[in-house]
């Protein structure tokens, strides 16, 4: 699956990088447009999103969180 390195922009700040904090809109672009080039569906990005989370060690709940704030962004473009 592409855009890997991507995801990491979306969720990281580097001024708090072990926080994750609410989804970055504008660097979001960077990786939907990505994703939309590759042909990737909504559920081939949010297993991405997930598994990045989940290594990040994000609990469960704040996972639910993020794909619900990252899906209207992206779901519409994927599907």
């Amino acid at each position: 699956m592409a855009c890997e390195d991507l995801v990491a922009q979306c969720f990281m700040d580097e001024q708090a990088p072990l926080a994750v904090p609410e989804l970055n809109r504008e660097r979001t672009l960077k990786y939907l447009e990505c994703c939309y080039q590759q042909g990737m569906s909504w559920e081939d990005a949010k297993l991405q999103i997930q598994t990045y989370l989940q290594g990040r060690g994000v609990p469960h709940q704040g996972i639910v969180r993020q794909l619900q704030l990252a899906k209207p962004l992206l779901q519409s473009w994927l599907d």
